[in-house]
């Protein structure tokens, strides 16, 4: 730690104990990268670069034949039917990274929902990703420490949210009773210019490296222990790897109400959190990896709705599974969530990643502070 006055500067590892996407929000067709098998690598090409290529080699036609055709991959495009090699390739590639088990020449390719990166093609975390799990663990903390009495005003508030409005992704309206104590904004206490978030900063990650990158196919989980593959690929960041932050406590705004040591405290509560009340409710398939409890956050893409939500805490289990119930019923109408409530949990499923033959839970990071 560094101390700047009334600002205290850490660094925070965060060590993937399960594959870990953060979505850009772009999607590369089947058609638009290139699978090597052989090397158990895939390639995503800079695509002004790819055109200049199929030009000077005389193959726009070609490839616009190609693109119209069922099955085939660019690889055996380029390669055989092309002719062109490797050293001709390498100049229209953005960057490389193994596949996993998520991709084989001998299946249909999916479309690969790609990881946010820098303008240079970087791979990075954004702050905004690591300090929103943090505000959901915080805020658990504040809850827990409620009597059930005093909640009354977050339990009005948030039974107010509309079951229909999927974009309320995170479901957490009432956090202004909790964090929205500053006063600075008497008339609309609403506003996050009254939020004890503020003195919290989060920086982006560290760059992460190309070899850390993988694919994960998404697996979910029923609470039998069965696990369905989801037609759907996510470029992660593979477990086992670590990367860094700087987080600063801005004491002149917190004035010791959050410390690091109270971060950790509520990562700490939250995990045991989820484990007991909606974890247990799933048994594992064989073979899936423990991420332990100590500083657990879990964070991205396929970490869940549970992972992401408070309303489990604000209402209670009973009335919290009721209310999720419903809304993921209106919100999600082919998955059957209207049978949650017999289940005893909702959402019913608990989000997996295989990666090397073994299976981890989505999202899950270790969290460390120096």
């Amino acid at each position: 730690m560094i101390v700047q006055d009334h600002l205290q500067v850490y660094t925070l590892t965060l060590t993937t104990r399960g594959p870990l996407h953060i979505g850009s929000g772009q999607i590369t067709p089947r058609k638009e990268y290139i699978l090597n098998s052989r090397k158990g690598t895939v390639s995503f090409l800079k695509e002004q670069a790819f055109f200049d290529l199929l030009i000077r080699n005389g193959l726009v036609e070609l490839f616009e034949s190609f693109c119209m055709r069922r099955g085939s991959d660019l690889y055996a495009f380029l390669y055989r039917e092309c002719g062109l090699d490797e050293a001709q390739i390498a100049p229209a590639v953005h960057y490389q990274i193994g596949t996993g088990e998520a991709l084989d020449a001998e299946h249909t390719l999916k479309d690969i929902h790609r990881f946010m990166r820098d303008a240079q093609g970087n791979a990075y975390i954004p702050g905004s990703s690591l300090k929103g799990a943090l505000r959901t663990a915080l805020l658990y903390q504040m809850i827990a420490k409620e009597e059930p009495q005093q909640r009354q005003a977050a339990v009005s508030s948030f039974l107010k949210i509309p079951l229909d409005r999927r974009n309320e992704k995170y479901l957490v309206l009432p956090e202004a009773n909790y964090l929205h104590v500053l006063g600075l904004d008497a008339r609309d206490r609403a506003n996050a210019v009254n939020s004890l978030m503020r003195g919290i900063q989060v920086s982006d990650s560290e760059l992460i490296p190309d070899q850390a990158m993988t694919l994960t196919m998404k697996q979910d989980g029923s609470t039998a222990g069965q696990v369905h593959t989801v037609n759907l690929c996510r470029e992660c960041v593979a477990p086992g790897i670590q990367v860094q932050f700087r987080l600063t406590l801005d004491q002149s705004i917190l004035k010791n109400r959050i410390t690091m040591q109270s971060i950790l405290s509520a990562i700490n509560a939250f995990a045991a959190y989820y484990r007991q009340t909606y974890e247990s409710h799933f048994a594992r398939p064989c073979g899936t990896l423990d991420p332990g409890l100590k500083n657990i956050l879990y964070l991205g893409g396929g970490s869940g709705f549970f992972a992401k939500s408070l309303a489990y805490p604000y209402l209670g289990e009973k009335q919290g599974l009721d209310f999720v119930t419903r809304y993921m019923s209106r919100n999600f109408r082919n998955h059957h969530h209207e049978q949650d409530s017999d289940l005893g949990i909702s959402p019913h499923t608990l989000k997996y990643g295989k990666y090397k033959q073994k299976t981890f839970l989505m999202g899950a990071c270790e969290v460390s502070v120096t």
